[in-house]
């Protein structure tokens, strides 16, 4: 046809069918829905892999702008599930004893003060407080609207009620001597107020105690406060409330729950379950983790760091103010009395190899009880240094020779007396990580002449036969430090018998009047000065070989969040510190 038409009547053809094509519409979908009537095979294949190409690129171009364009922040809900080593007995902030029930208590009720999860007090249920210039009045304000998590109010007399329930001798409160000397008053509904009898600079520190709700515990008889119900079914005003809890056959509780308290006085909790298991030693509970059963273990032993998936669960490493050493009882042993013998024996101690085969590196060594971070730690000040050949020559001059047969040093005794050997008794807890130190020490004492006895006991035993009686020459144990008490209960010569925790049964009236100018400073840069004193003259003395400070695992896995601002705890209950920064969950949400 093409063929027939002239050159110009084609033109006009072509002019006419441009002007009907700028005339037409998009087609409709009508006419849409048609076209693969139109269209063969290969056309219809080509033309679906070209939309699911634009699809999936408007799809990824969204999602990209999406990310791009907003944050992802915590979110309410989902539950965390964690390992306790014992079981709960006394979940009450005045009578809680284990580390078991301090984690419950820490959760479940609220002080005056709190730590945060750096380390520094902040108030909780006080919005705010005043202190005279005399540093023995202590005036708190409540806040407004505080509840219990019965719903009941909590008042200034709940309050009272606490301070004076602990200060009761028939409640057998082992906070009983850290309110001694304390009285309280009620100034008004909302107004409490504390007065000391001298001045206390770590006394906020002790107003973390926990209140307890006067309303459930009044009709309690202080004599069998232990054992009602509510020290398993507490009440408190914390950010968890708690809601059950199952046993097994034999009465033993294996399972707690707690859940987030919707009307705390502090920004909510994210995590809004918590569930607790209990296992009755640390390779039941590592096995636990290792197997999903829970998502986090209240602590992780160094021994069984090596083996623990590191894929799988995360390793928080936080400062923790607990310190390992050999203490002096010079009481037991006569040969302790001399500061020259005590320098000997510190002076033979590997602590490197120690902090190497004991602890896999997870610690440091140190000098002093004034750990790293702690106010008054001072780098340069040094304890004698690693030398047997010194410790050896120190030994010789204090009359101590080696014998021409036999591996032990002797002195003469005099006429007709046998020669004295050199001996000394080394005690410790049967735990692996203190059986490897004394195995360590004892080796060293003996390369240098000094017969070493072993006396292990068992975890049941050591406080009542060997600690409180101070019943041992030498002993090896780990001390916690109160960060905010300071060293005055571990080295003033009034802690030397029970209850003091002074385990080296040393006097020395400079040591006493350093810790007493600390404990009545008022700021902090007062106590710098007395603190490094205190220092110096401790190592001047030997009164101890202080070995290292480990580092505190705490081991979780992966869904586990928002743990980045804990940093520093003074006991292991302070891991929830920041336990409302905690989540599970999250959301998206638009930037600006």
């Amino acid at each position: 046809i093409k063929n027939r038409i002239s050159p110009a009547a084609q033109d006009d053809v072509n002019q006419q069918l441009i002007l009907q094509l700028s005339d037409k519409k998009i087609p409709s979908w009508s006419q849409i829905k048609q076209m693969p009537k139109f269209l063969n095979r290969a056309e219809k294949f080509n033309l679906s892999f070209a939309l699911i190409i634009f699809v999936l690129a408007i799809g990824i171009f969204g999602w990209r702008a999406y990310i791009k364009n907003s944050v992802a922040v915590p979110a309410f809900g989902g539950s965390y599930t964690e390992g306790l080593i014992g079981a709960p007995h006394l979940v009450n902030p005045i009578l809680s004893s284990s580390d078991v029930d301090r984690d419950l208590v820490k959760l479940m009720f609220s002080g005056l003060m709190k730590f945060n999860g750096h380390g520094e007090l902040i108030p909780d249920l006080a919005s705010g407080y005043t202190i005279d210039a005399e540093q023995t009045t202590y005036t708190f304000e409540l806040r407004e609207n505080l509840r219990w998590h019965d719903n009941e109010p909590i008042t200034v007399d709940d309050v009272i009620f606490t301070i004076d329930s602990i200060k009761n001798p028939d409640y057998n409160s082992p906070l009983k001597n850290s309110f001694s000397g304390i009285t309280v008053q009620r100034i008004n509904d909302r107004t409490v107020q504390f007065t000391l009898e001298k001045p206390f600079s770590p006394f906020l520190s002790i107003l973390t105690t926990g209140i307890i709700p006067e309303h459930l515990w009044y009709s309690v008889p202080a004599f069998s406060a232990s054992l009602t119900d509510l020290n398993i079914k507490p009440v408190g005003s914390g950010p968890y409330s708690f809601v059950k809890l199952t046993r097994d056959t034999n009465g033993n509780i294996k399972n707690y729950t707690l859940e987030a308290y919707e009307n705390y006085h502090l920004p909510s909790a994210y995590i809004s379950e918590l569930n607790f298991k209990f296992y009755p030693d640390f390779l039941t509970g590592v096995s636990a983790l290792e197997n999903k059963n829970i998502d986090g273990l209240i602590y992780l032993p160094k021994e069984f760091k090596q083996d623990m998936d590191s894929d799988k669960i995360t390793l928080h490493n936080l400062q923790f103010p607990q310190f390992t050493a050999a203490f002096f009882n010079p009481k037991n042993n006569e040969l302790l009395s001399d500061k020259d013998f005590r320098q000997a024996l510190a002076m033979s101690v590997d602590k490197e190899r120690i902090l190497t085969e004991v602890l896999n590196g997870d610690g440091q060594t140190i000098n002093t009880p004034i750990l790293p971070g702690l106010l008054g730690y001072d780098p340069e000040l040094r304890a004698p240094e690693y030398s047997p050949d010194l410790a050896s020559i120190a030994l010789e001059e204090l009359g101590w020779e080696m014998p021409e047969e036999g591996s032990f040093r002797t002195k003469d005794a005099g006429e007709d007396e046998d020669p004295l050997e050199l001996k000394i008794k080394l005690t410790t807890i049967d735990q692996s990580e203190n059986v490897k130190i004394v195995n360590i020490i004892k080796e060293a004492w003996e390369e240098i002449g000094i017969k070493t006895d072993l006396e292990i006991v068992s975890k049941e035993k050591i406080k009542k036969d060997i600690i409180e009686p101070r019943n041992y020459e030498v002993l090896v144990f780990g001390e916690v430090i109160n960060i905010n008490s300071g060293p005055y209960p571990f080295w003033h010569s009034s802690q030397n018998q029970h209850p003091g925790l002074n385990l080296s049964v040393l006097a020395n009236k400079d040591i006493d009047k350093y810790l007493e100018e600390v404990r009545v400073a008022n700021i902090d840069d007062d106590k710098l000065e007395p603190l490094k004193n205190f220092q110096e003259k401790l190592l001047e003395l030997n009164f101890a070989i202080f070995l290292y400070n480990p580092t505190y695992i705490y081991p979780t896995t992966d869904k586990l969040q928002g743990l980045d601002e804990l940093q520093f705890i003074n006991l292991p209950a302070d891991r929830f510190n920041n336990v409302n920064s905690w989540f599970v969950k999250t959301k998206r949400i638009f930037s600006r």
